[in-house]
């Protein structure tokens, strides 16, 4: 399984917005980056395991990103299949381990491609807090939609929906659902979809994957996304119209 980081468009075009605007100055802006370090859980095999994501988003394209964590560790982003200005890392299937990964203090350090420019540093703290695992009670499709009830994760701030092709392609993710919500049904009529022209087809096998929200304690409603603290993550394999 990979497990992505949660990135809500709206957030991204405004960051985009933003950063950008600083280009159209004279002399070149100088690199300026929102970071986050966040846990995700998932189960496998009946066991819970935590694994460690790190994103970094800049105002103009990045050439490399480090993390320094506590206890010395240390971990090199990757540049985003589909846009320089953002780095990331998230882990594989078997990099999950038992434990919840260390709290405390991750340092990025961050390069531009813009020669003989110094580096940006940011520091996100990692909390103790986590989230039970969240489990899918019943996913049913009816009246043209795709409904997908579960179970109410304590604490959580918000549930997001999403949907994979065969290709593990992203075609579809909900809106933020309130964390007292347990259920959300979609169709290709509704929004959300990634592609216009590439929306779910019937007798088609899909991967639906449901996540549980956690902010960072210290986030406002007005960075709170990327300012995530844990990410509970529970998957299915539908086929969409039946």
């Amino acid at each position: 399984m990979r497990n992505r980081k949660l990135i809500f468009t709206a957030l991204l075009a405004l960051l985009a917005v933003t950063f950008n605007a600083c280009l159209d100055d004279p002399e070149p802006a100088a690199l300026n980056v929102v970071t986050d370090v966040y846990v995700q859980k998932i189960v496998q095999d009946g066991e819970e395991k935590y694994g460690l994501s790190f994103w970094v988003f800049g105002n103009k394209e990045i050439q490399t990103a480090t993390v320094d964590g506590p206890g010395d560790e240390t971990w090199t982003l990757n540049q985003d299949e589909n846009n320089s200005y953002v780095f990331n890392l998230f882990p594989e299937t078997e990099q999950y381990t038992d434990s919840m990964p260390r709290s405390g203090n991750y340092t990025f350090t961050v390069t531009s491609t813009q020669s003989d420019e110094v580096p940006a540093t940011s520091t996100d703290v990692l909390e103790n807090n986590e989230l039970d695992a969240i489990l899918i009670d019943s996913i049913e499709y009816s009246d043209s939609k795709l409904k997908t009830e579960w179970a109410v994760v304590e604490n959580a701030d918000a549930y997001v929906v999403r949907l994979y092709n065969e290709s593990d392609a992203l075609i579809y993710v909900s809106p933020a659902i309130a964390g007292n919500k347990n259920n959300h049904s979609f169709g290709t009529t509704d929004p959300g979809w990634t592609n216009a022209g590439k929306k779910a087809e019937t007798g088609k096998t899909y991967r639906l994957e449901l996540l549980a929200i956690l902010f960072e304690s210290t986030s406002l409603p007005t960075n709170r996304e990327y300012n995530i603290q844990f990410i509970s993550v529970a998957s299915a394999e539908i086929v969409w119209g039946e």
